[in-house]
């Protein structure tokens, strides 16, 4: 009976996760992390339905149709599309990229100890093969080494025409924001502000993709702000108990800072997105997980790529906290994602790159 009582408990815990996804956290900020604990809940469901049928009891009807009616949820953390149908040569594709670079870590190259990883990413990144690339917390700079003129090194080299909006300048004048570059012509270009922050921004570009037109968003939204000395200071406190409420506290406070400054952001981002004439693709760093209100919004009228793409966890953060996907990449109704990957190998800055291949579909 008490396995019953704790396996009706977990659901409960689910549908109160599930709730909490509609729930903007600037109205109610508890919303962010009862959402934020949902793959916990999931995979609990998962071995009471594993428990239910090793018992051989009727009870595996609980935990299985929660499966069966929550599958859009387990679906945002584990994808299972190990076969992807190649499209037809006459349809026209496109093979987008997004990247947050980390200002390509041109700060921990004061000393020059970093400029050949450097020189390798932005490498990396200006030879890939997609027809376009977001990038967020790009950086360029014409003073120094001329490694890190990444305009010219990535867009001007290549020939490929470029949006970049600055979000700020160093102490050194280098340019940092966000960037488009695209090899198909870009006929209207924007930006969408986050309010007062500079930091954090999105932008877009209308692309004339072989005569039709597709608008690529590439976004960044607020921070977590929690830094890997946070991680370590959290797990070092364990055993001492005013310390580990201490950093606790501190967790806390930066995530719920989090979800509400995205709750604002994503909202202002929905609604251009909304408003767009055109089929969309948005990319970005989103710095949250698929089960947020941001990764909610998103998914009103938008697909994921990894989701109908990608296989595996996609965890993208790379980073102390393992599994976690905050970079993604949501397309609207026609266009079809056929390819999704995720580059481990690229491990130089803390997200990894991913990219999409789209069909555009008649």
């Amino acid at each position: 009976m008490i396995w019953f009582i704790l396996n009706v408990g977990v659901v409960l815990w689910l549908l109160a996760g599930v709730y909490c996804l509609q729930v903007p956290p600037y109205d109610y900020w508890p919303a962010g992390f009862i959402a934020f604990s949902l793959p916990g809940a999931l995979v609990l469901n998962f071995l009471f339905c594993v428990y239910w049928l090793l018992r051989r009891s009727w009870l595996v009807l609980l935990p299985l149709s929660v499966i069966v009616l929550g599958w859009q949820y387990h679906t945002r953390f584990l994808a299972l599309n190990f076969t992807n149908e190649e499209p037809a040569d006459e349809l026209k594709q496109v093979e987008v990229l997004s990247y947050n670079v980390h200002v390509f870590n041109a700060y921990d190259d004061r000393d020059g100890s970093e400029l050949e990883a450097s020189a390798d990413m932005i490498e990396w990144v200006a030879t890939h093969p997609a027809d376009v690339f977001c990038l967020q917390e790009f950086y360029n700079s014409t003073k120094g080494s001329s490694v890190y003129n990444t305009m010219s090194r990535i867009g001007q080299r290549y020939d490929k025409f470029r949006h970049f909006s600055i979000a700020h300048k160093d102490w050194n004048k280098a340019e940092i924001g966000i960037a488009i570059f695209s090899k198909y012509p870009i006929f209207n270009k924007g930006v969408i502000e986050f309010g007062e922050t500079k930091h954090n921004r999105a932008i877009f570009a209308d692309l004339n993709i072989k005569g039709d037109t597709v608008r690529v968003y590439s976004a960044h939204l607020q921070s977590m702000n929690i830094q890997a000395q946070d991680i370590e200071n959290t797990y070092s406190s364990i055993g001492n108990q005013d310390k580990m409420k201490r950093e606790g506290r501190n967790l806390a406070r930066r995530l719920r800072r989090g979800f509400i400054a995205r709750g604002h952001q994503v909202e202002l981002l929905y609604e251009h997105i909304a408003q767009s004439p055109y089929p969309v693709i948005v990319c970005g760093d989103f710095n949250d997980i698929p089960f947020s209100y941001t990764y909610q919004v998103l998914s009103k009228n938008l697909s994921n790529a990894f989701e109908e793409a990608g296989a595996g966890i996609g965890a993208t953060y790379n980073g102390p906290i393992p599994f976690l996907r905050i970079d993604n990449q949501f397309y609207s109704e026609g266009l079809r994602a056929y390819q999704f990957r995720t580059y481990p190998e690229m491990g130089l800055s803390d997200h990894l790159p991913i990219s999409a291949k789209y069909v555009l579909e008649k």
